[in-house]
């Protein structure tokens, strides 16, 4: 599926490869066109989220070895839509001289939760109590009991790899209930990751992006509402204090800069009375940052895109005092006879449709609304998000 010839530009042909075709794929796309940069996207399937806008697209898994190498012999530089990625076939990469960014080293601290948890806590960084269940003691469950007694609560247990927005995340009512999951991961060879509940005010994320040689770019730590682990809104500045803000972008690029990372780092935080706590890392455009196409000067995708390439940084200047983005998920749509004609109907948003078939619990897209009241905002985008299906568009207020 590659497009015909291109006259090379005033400045050279530049093609990055992304591994991953879906919808941060096709945003990553969109923004690299703007730029004159060609993409070649490795997509699993034909009808991924990023096929209809890549320059160039190749079926294959992100797991086969000789799909990544070809990918990386047509580019100048391979990039991530996911994290779902064998870091042995990536560290080959590198050996052979091709460029990656993110590389190997800085991407097992996303891709594995217990080599995270294990470095993040080493080098000083906030995360909660934990204790990893990989068999390098001689009972796991045993260990798992021992380490609730000692926080008093029942842990919340993770796989340590493959796990994203909810998945391979249980909150156990029951200890009996946690070893149960803990029980089925590690009869399949899966490292597990306990942690002591948190009990937070509210979650944020802080974005940074970064080039090769340290320099970085942060945009305005947000406030996110999640629902069953996925991210339904992230409002701009939200209840974010400045200070706290300052706190959150302070943190998110010393966890750049320890893992060296390159491109854009995404820091999912728990807010607490006692301060901030990481969540999660993701080393790549993420769904809380979607608000900087509309409200900064650079998006997160265009930055990413300049950081991978080793470009100077956009600024990631707010241009608006409020900005709201709510998520389009799959769902009814109560007999409306035209979506889209409903969701523009509402002027201010700017509707991103991902191309995805719809069903219920499938996320669709994203509606953006800028402006100078943080309500007002707010309701236009879950109005516009719920004329294109999305339940709870009649939620006024994220609970904070």
């Amino acid at each position: 599926m590659a497009h015909p010839e291109r006259t090379e530009g005033p400045t050279g042909t530049r093609r990055v490869g992304i591994v991953g075709a879906g919808q941060l794929a096709r945003m990553l796309c969109e923004a690299a066109s703007e730029l004159g940069i060609e993409t070649i996207v490795l997509a699993e399937r034909e009808d991924d989220a990023a096929t209809g806008v890549g320059s160039e697209i190749r079926i294959g898994s992100p797991r086969d070895p000789d799909a990544l190498l070809g990918l990386a012999r047509s580019c100048d530089v391979v990039t991530f839509d996911h994290e779902l990625v064998d870091l042995h076939a990536i560290g080959f990469l590198e050996a052979q001289g091709l460029v990656v960014r993110p590389g190997a080293a800085a991407l097992e601290v996303a891709v594995d939760k217990s080599i995270q948890r294990r470095r993040f806590a080493g080098w000083g960084l906030p995360v909660p109590a934990f204790c990893v269940l990989d068999g390098t003691v001689v009972d796991d469950l045993a260990a798992l009991r021992s380490f609730a007694d000692r926080i008093g609560a029942v842990p919340v247990v993770k796989a340590a790899r493959g796990g994203y927005d909810g998945r391979g995340v249980v909150v156990a009512s029951s200890i009996d209930d946690a070893t149960a999951a803990v029980s089925a991961w590690r009869a399949d060879g899966v490292h597990v990751v306990a942690e002591e509940p948190v009990a937070f005010r509210r979650e944020l994320a802080a974005l940074v992006a970064r080039r090769p040689g340290g320099e970085t770019a942060a945009w305005r730590t947000v406030e996110t509402a999640q629902v069953g682990g996925v991210c339904r809104e992230v409002r701009v500045p939200g209840v974010v204090d400045d200070v706290t803000a300052s706190v959150a972008a302070d943190l998110a690029g010393r966890v750049a800069e320890v893992t060296g990372v390159v491109g854009v780092l995404a820091v999912e935080l728990f807010d607490t009375d006692e301060g901030l706590i990481v969540n999660e890392v993701a080393m790549r455009p993420h769904n809380s940052g979607h608000w900087t196409i509309e409200g900064a000067t650079t998006s997160q995708f265009e930055n990413h895109i300049r950081a991978v390439f080793d470009l100077p940084l956009g600024a990631t200047d707010l241009v608006a005092a409020a900005i709201a983005t709510v998520n389009v998920f799959g769902a009814d749509h109560g007999g409306c006879a035209d979506p889209l004609a409903a969701a523009l109907a509402e002027p201010t948003a700017k509707v991103h449709l991902y191309g995805k078939a719809s069903r219920p619990g499938r996320k669709l897209g994203h509606v953006t609304v800028i402006g100078d009241d943080p309500a007002g905002v707010a309701a236009r985008a879950w109005h516009a998000a719920g004329a294109l299906g999305t339940p709870g568009s009649d939620r006024a207020e994220v609970a904070t």
